[in-house]
């Protein structure tokens, strides 16, 4: 009959949809999502912290070289006031020591607060890394619980996949196009029947237009129903 293959799919794929709910919805894959979520996060709590301490200690290397440059460059006016009469290159001198010296102390300073963060965030790796073994752990129990759960629902995924494939052959391109565009719109079921003893649809209930009933006279006819966009049929004897 018109209608019997595309009800047959529809059917089936209705419980498909409700086997894949059923695994979407499980306590298992809930648990194997959370656990998941919390691995990546400690992943990405670990690469923040490592990517800190390898700028930090970068920075800290800088400061460092540039402080002995400029402890070398003091060391260069050791002494050299010994020899000066002038008042003004005196004054000139005392004013580059003291400009250096102020920016060592400024490096050191900096260099001293790096070190410090370096440290704490040795000890938060520490903290963090195990927070990221745990988490590790906790993800493989739920992975494994999940691949379990849903193995002993798969077999009957795989049945109904099968049988859908097998169906859509014989259903004809019209419905099948009409089916799948409904069904990416969570329109299901897609084929419903008419009610031409009301005038309604068979899903929404909503009274269809006279343009619309004029098409649904006898068994085998169908249209699209105005209000929702299913299919209604008028079921074949």
């Amino acid at each position: 009959m018109k209608f019997d293959t595309i009800l047959e799919y529809q059917d089936l794929d209705r419980e498909l949809l409700s086997v894949e709910n059923e695994v979407a919805k499980s306590p298992e894959r809930a648990a194997f999502v959370n656990a998941k979520a919390k691995l990546e996060a400690a992943t990405a709590a670990v690469g923040k912290l490592s990517h800190e301490a390898a700028e930090l200690l970068a920075g800290y290397g800088r400061l460092s070289s540039r402080a002995e440059e400029l402890k070398a460059k003091l060391d260069e006016f050791d002494g050299i006031l010994e020899g000066v009469a002038d008042v003004n290159e005196a004054d000139y001198y005392i004013r580059q020591i003291a400009s250096i010296s102020e920016e060592i102390a400024s490096l050191e300073k900096d260099a001293s607060k790096d070190g410090e963060r370096i440290d704490a965030i040795a000890s938060e790796y520490k903290k963090t890394w195990e927070v990221g073994r745990k988490a590790s752990d906790a993800y493989k129990e739920a992975h494994a619980a999940f691949n379990a759960f849903a193995s002993k629902i798969q077999p009957r995924i795989t049945e109904l996949k099968e049988g859908l494939a097998k169906l859509e052959k014989n259903v004809p391109e019209e419905f099948m196009t009409a089916y799948k565009s409904l069904r990416a719109a969570k329109k299901t079921p897609a084929f419903v029947a008419y009610k031409p003893e009301s005038g309604t649809c068979g899903r929404c209930f909503m009274e269809v237009s006279g343009a619309t009933r004029s098409k649904l006279k006898n068994p085998g006819d169908h249209a699209e129903c105005p209000n929702c966009r299913r299919i209604l049929y008028i079921p074949e004897e």
